[in-house]
């Protein structure tokens, strides 16, 4: 006899301020929260590397005194969508061209790799919000991704 499991709309959101222990703390609570919805294993540690390179990207290049960072988790049969928010609708996501030797300038790109899906939603007078969307199931992967 098999089980059915029956999808459940999760979700979480929080407000971390504008300091670089936010990013520390922004990776540990995705974790707890994807743990204490049941999931683990390499998407979720895909999704907590994405989470900390989104929140250092807006504590570092958004915020600049502007005050907050809100992160939010949205989570339905394991295709799960992590939004972080910043204050400043007026900076755009570049593809910087990172030098060969420096650390800098790799994060969106990895994001883009390791996500299902990533975009940016940006209002001049209400932030910006990047998103990305991860198969937390491999089981339940759509047939054709949306790259």
């Amino acid at each position: 006899m098999s089980t059915l499991r029956n999808p459940v709309l999760r979700t979480w959101e929080t407000v971390l301020t504008e300091h670089s222990n936010s990013v520390r703390t922004a990776r540990r609570l995705v974790r707890t929260q994807l743990n204490s919805w049941s999931w683990s294993g390499d998407p979720v540690d895909d999704l907590v590397l994405i989470t900390s390179e989104l929140v250092t990207n807006a504590v570092v290049h958004a915020c600049q005194g502007y005050g907050e960072v809100r992160l939010s988790l949205q989570e339905f049969g394991g295709d799960c969508r992590l939004e972080v928010w910043d204050p400043r609708g007026d900076l755009q996501l570049r593809r910087p061209h990172p030098r060969r030797f420096t650390e800098g300038g790799r994060g969106i790109d990895l994001v883009r790799q390791l996500a299902f899906d990533f975009g940016v939603i940006a209002r001049r007078d209400a932030g910006k919000r990047v998103w990305v969307r991860m198969l937390l199931d491999p089981a339940n992967t759509p047939t054709s991704q949306a790259h």
